[in-house]
């Protein structure tokens, strides 16, 4: 388990500027860290967005469970939002147990001369020019900005410049990070999406192939659908809206790992194939298993499971979860592996997506392995 940062302030406090400069820092220290920036992570769930607050919910919880995921996965966080809810923060603190939190200050008169001469980059321009307009939603100006109650680090940006502010992040970063695990030498890795019908086998099949691929020291991580609706949705059910976000946010998780030298597996129905192909689109390494099962089978095995009977997969969220429903699923069109789950041997399963995952495996090694041969 790594360790996560979030440096937190209205508009204009100096949130990237300090970041990126501490970031910097740490890499010249010889401490790799993966900065996770609101407005380029917003370009890839909301491409249109409209900063209501419903959006602003699932945007600022799924920037937590994005940093949760990286840091299971050992790969420390520094996140640069403004999160102006408070229990937006809080609820990353409560995921992470390796978490700071860096709270900047700065005068409203210097946030607007900052603002009005922003450059061009993810962020908006002109945040500060709407404000005070009939349906502007500025932090601190139009909708209320909370202050960290008691944050780990407090910097007046008015008064310490970036070099100061970044020596004291890192200093902090440092300090929470003693004795956590770092991940070095991080190889681009791959993903594979095994996706079927409800009571398909994803999750028996997810657990298995994992076991064993970390058994082989390969670093590897299962994202699933329940977890990461519970953590952005808030429940274990969402509307059609939010399931799109939700697997957007997914898709995203697995570019973020696989690209800090992480396999993943995910185990997600994902009935829309728009969604996997949107993986597809993100991935270098990317591969897709069909599971195919009689849809008779498919109920029986996901009604089993819901009500923990015996054979029924291991999952700690199952009883609890919402029914996994989909009547209009649609398959694969051109899967790199379609496998019949309905098979009474799981073995031969288990062999052929291990297969496809050493394939993948050589090939994001090799590719490396050729970078630095042909290196000058």
């Amino acid at each position: 388990m790594s360790w996560a940062l979030w440096v937190t302030g209205p508009p204009g406090s100096g949130k990237t500027a300090v970041t990126r400069a501490a970031a910097e820092l740490l890499r010249v220290r010889g401490k790799s860290v993966r900065i996770l920036e609101l407005d380029e992570i917003r370009t890839h769930l909301v491409p249109r967005p409209e900063y209501s607050e419903a959006e602003r919910e699932l945007v600022y919880r799924a920037l937590g469970y994005l940093a949760a995921q990286l840091t299971e996965a050992d790969v420390p966080v520094i996140v640069d939002a403004t999160a102006h809810r408070r229990r937006w923060r809080d609820l990353a603190r409560g995921a992470i147990p390796r978490f700071g939190e860096v709270q900047l200050v700065c005068p409203l008169e210097v946030r607007r001369t900052r603002e009005a001469t922003r450059a061009k980059g993810h962020a908006p321009r002109g945040i500060y020019a709407r404000a005070g307009k009939p349906g502007a939603t500025v932090p601190g100006v139009d909708v209320p900005y909370e202050m960290a109650l008691a944050p780990e680090l407090l910097i007046d940006t008015a008064r310490d410049n970036a070099a100061k502010a970044a020596t004291a992040i890192a200093s902090l970063a440092e300090r929470v990070a003693d004795g956590a695990p770092e991940r070095q030498g991080a190889v681009t890795r791959w993903a594979i999406w095994l996706t079927g019908r409800p009571g398909s086998g994803k999750t028996t099949l997810a657990v298995r192939v994992a076991e064993i691929l970390a058994a082989a020291l390969i670093p590897i991580k299962i994202l699933d659908l329940i977890g990461a609706r519970h953590a952005i949705v808030g429940h274990q059910w969402a509307t059609d809206i939010q399931d799109a976000f939700v697997h957007r946010v997914l898709a995203l998780a697995t570019k973020l790992l696989t690209e800090s030298g992480v396999a993943v597996i995910l185990d997600a129905t994902a009935p829309r194939r728009v969604w996997r192909d949107q993986a597809r689109e993100w991935i270098t390494y990317f591969a897709e298993v069909q599971l195919v099962c009689p849809s008779e089978l498919c109920a029986e095995r996901e009604q089993a499971a819901r009500w923990r009977l015996a054979g029924a997969r291991p999952a700690e969220d199952r009883a609890t979860a919402a029914p996994d429903i989909s009547l209009d699923y649609e398959e694969s069109f051109h899967p790199e592996l379609r496998v019949h789950t309905h098979t009474p041997d799981l073995v031969l399963v288990v062999d052929e997506v291990l297969r496809l995952g050493r394939r993948l495996e050589h090939l994001a090694t090799s590719r490396v392995a050729d970078q630095e041969r042909t290196a000058p």
